[in-house]
């Protein structure tokens, strides 16, 4: 038979796993909610995005093409500045570079 020392020390051991459980509950009842809101923003913005290509008219869809393909070009526009800097900045770390050896 358990002393009642013995007793005591294992009921404290159990409020505190008791305690611990409450509050990983708590833990988990919060992502919970946070998970379901984010659910529901997923779902409207959904909806909201499949009723606009739903109600799209010709027009529409020959003006967001017109507007991907300006997109398009002037990301390559962009693309070949930026390679063109860097080849640039190549040939000018490289030129340091031969230049530092012949001193």
């Amino acid at each position: 038979m358990a002393t009642p020392e013995e007793i005591k020390q294992q009921l404290k051991k159990a409020k505190q796993e008791l305690r611990e459980a409450r509050k990983e509950i708590e833990e988990l009842k919060i992502r919970e909610k946070f998970y379901q809101e984010r659910l529901d923003n997923w779902a409207e913005k959904n909806q909201k995005l499949n009723l606009k290509i739903s109600n799209m008219t010709f027009a529409d869809v020959t003006e967001m093409q017109k507007e991907r393909a300006k997109y398009i070009e002037e990301y390559q526009k962009d693309k070949e500045i930026a390679e063109a800097f860097e080849k640039q900045a190549q040939v000018k770390l490289g030129d340091l570079g031969t230049n530092n050896n012949e001193r």
